[in-house]
């Protein structure tokens, strides 16, 4: 008997749905993401994946809980590199991560701007990590991180977002071009701030 059609425990019967759910985002990054599509993919119907996860609602919170984890364990800092790589690396490895599963990444911006309490509670919490990650990146340059700063690096964080969903919207540009637009960009918000990014702070 196929692992499709076996009685699976329910934690175990998630899992599958939820790696089918993340075969659709890869075949097609673009494609939004339906119950009937997932469905399809782990070879259940689409009233079993109901019944393992409630809603089409909880169904989404749970793809777009376990694509945020992924997010922050792929952006973590890695003490190997050189304080300056370590920010270029996490950067790029959160606009990839993004792109792998950009429809996902819109509608949890979406979602989370129209109310919906448990995404921008799940949104708020990526954002914090992420933050937190980026002004500790930033002091490990030499950078005094002074308020100013760390509110150059949240506004900072905000201005990729709305780049990030502008360009999946209207993708002009390469995505090499993005990853490179997302990056330098950090730099020059902090410049506004009255430091130098390429040593200590020049700020009192």
């Amino acid at each position: 008997m196929s692992r499709t059609t076996a009685r699976l425990r329910p934690d175990e019967r998630r899992t599958q749905i939820l790696q089918a759910a993340r075969r659709v985002l890869l075949a097609d990054p673009h494609r939004e993401l339906t119950v009937e599509l997932v469905a399809a993919e782990a070879r259940v119907s689409p009233a079993l994946l109901f019944h393992y996860f409630g809603s089409k609602k909880k169904f989404q919170y749970a793809v777009i809980e376990e694509a945020a984890a992924e997010v922050m364990l792929r952006t973590a800092p890695d003490p190997s590199l050189p304080p300056d790589e370590q920010l270029r690396a996490g950067i790029r490895a959160f606009v990839r991560a993004v792109l792998e599963a950009p429809q996902l990444y819109r509608a949890t911006l979406l979602m989370s701007a129209a109310g919906d309490p448990e995404i921008r509670a799940l949104h708020s919490e990526l954002r914090r990590v992420f933050s937190r990650w980026v002004i500790g990146a930033v002091a490990e340059r030499g950078i005094e991180v002074t308020p100013v700063v760390e509110l150059a690096c949240h506004g900072w964080q905000g201005y990729v977002e709305q780049t990030l969903l502008v360009w999946i919207d209207n993708p002009t540009v390469s995505p090499e071009a993005l990853e490179h637009l997302c990056e330098q960009s950090l730099d020059a918000i902090l410049t506004t701030t009255g430091v130098s990014t390429t040593g200590p702070s020049t700020t009192n």
